[in-house]
């Protein structure tokens, strides 16, 4: 699918960052490796969708999208900080979700609890990685958004990739945010 026709689904909310993606290339990857089923996907919210199925791939956009706006409505940071932490979060075992046939209105809760983990994947490898070199308290999904909101400014440092090649570097970012 191109552009154009991402650009006729009107009801995603986050299409430029959803269109920022397409830049990037994991997440065309992503998308090229899963393959998207001809199944047509039912939908019972006639006011998002104009028709009453969806193709497998608008749902994976779909979800794209309430994910997006799931760690939006629950990060107040700048907007450029939030893409990359989302794109941070996006390629991890918990992404599967993206790609579930069942519409998101069928069992929203399921969706909001992958998409906890989804989110906070990066950050347990992270904080796994560094609890061993540094004093590190493990914050749950509700404590870390806490956490988020409250350093803005380096929100993102906790999904960025840490090895043990950079460790000493995020292990004075991160003692100097706590």
């Amino acid at each position: 699918m191109n552009r154009i026709n991402l650009l006729e689904l009107k009801y995603l909310n986050n299409l430029s960052d959803i269109l920022n993606f397409f830049d990037c290339e994991e997440f065309v990857e992503i998308i090229n490796c899963n393959i998207f089923v001809d199944k047509k996907i039912k939908v019972t919210s006639n006011l998002i969708h104009k028709d009453k199925y969806i193709t497998h791939y608008e749902q994976f956009l779909f979800n794209l999208d309430n994910y997006i706006s799931f760690i939006k409505n629950h990060v107040f940071i700048d907007q450029i900080e939030l893409r990359y932490i989302i794109y941070n979060t996006l390629f991890n075992k918990y992404n599967k979700i993206l790609f579930d046939s069942m519409y998101y209105y069928e069992n929203p809760l399921k969706y909001i609890n992958e998409f906890k983990k989804m989110f906070s994947y990066k950050y347990e490898v992270n904080y796994n990685l560094l609890r061993n070199y540094i004093n590190l308290e493990k914050f749950t999904f509700e404590e870390l958004i806490s956490f988020l909101n409250n350093n803005k400014k380096r929100a993102n440092v906790f999904f960025e990739n840490i090895s043990k090649d950079n460790l000493h570097l995020y292990s004075e970012i991160i003692n100097y945010l706590q």
